[in-house]
């Protein structure tokens, strides 16, 4: 129920958008989007059991490089009792261009798990400086989902514009953990890695994902939530 209250409430938001823009033009606006993913994958790791996910959330642009937002997912971490529904985020950040070919984006995103009684909430401060097709990020956790202590991440992606409007986008992502014991079980670092071909048509954009990392089994609470997988998604924008 809380779920999709979240993304009803997205959509209500969203539908305010247009008069907003016009009563302000040059001025904030907002945006919004719903989707749907056969399996949430974050950072490689399933959030939903290997299982599809609704999506959806509501961004504010206040057309100073300032924006807003938040967003939301169904998740499923298969707990025997206490299940945790969804997850909502709530971010902030800066982003601008330093030249031509040069920007970067600062900012804090808050990480909310609604249903269950674990305490599984965290925050990160975040950052990135892209070179045209190139982004190089960094992501930074004082105490990482359900208190496993600090946590680092270094990234980098890039995106080809192929013909017929295809994009396709390539990730790696270096996961460092505090402390071998937390997050996983005998690891203090991994790496997840992704291959993505889209298309949009119009306010809809379509996906394809490779997405994996080098966690074993063992390591991933003896799941296959780290292995290699194919996904699909769609999301509707306006």
């Amino acid at each position: 129920m809380y779920k999709v209250a979240t993304l009803v409430t997205g959509a209500v938001l969203a539908l305010g958008a247009a008069n907003l823009s016009m009563a302000a033009e040059g001025g904030p606006s907002i945006s919004a989007n719903v989707g749907l993913v056969s399996d949430y994958r974050f950072r490689g790791i399933s959030q939903t059991d290997g299982g599809p996910a609704l999506q959806g959330g509501v961004d504010v642009d206040f057309g100073n490089g300032i924006y807003i937002g938040t967003w939301a997912s169904q998740v499923d971490f298969d707990y025997e009792t206490d299940q945790t529904d969804y997850e909502q985020d709530f971010y902030g950040g800066y982003s601008a261009d330093i030249n031509d070919s040069v920007s970067f984006d600062v900012g804090y995103i808050y990480y909310a798990y609604h249903g269950g009684s674990e305490d599984e909430d965290y925050q990160e401060i975040y950052g990135s400086l892209s070179f045209s097709d190139l982004t190089l990020g960094f992501a930074y956790s004082d105490d990482y989902w359900a208190d496993t202590g600090e946590f680092y991440y270094p990234y980098a992606e890039y995106s080809f514009a192929l013909p017929s409007d295809l994009s396709l986008d390539l990730h790696l992502g270096l996961n460092l953990f505090e402390e071998e014991e937390g997050f996983l079980d005998g690891s203090d670092s991994y790496i997840d890695y992704s291959v993505s071909l889209s298309k949009e048509f119009g306010d809809l954009s379509l996906s394809a994902s490779f997405v994996g990392t080098d966690v074993s089994d063992k390591e991933c609470y003896e799941t296959d939530w780290c292995e290699p997988t194919l996904l699909a998604g769609a999301t509707y924008t306006w």
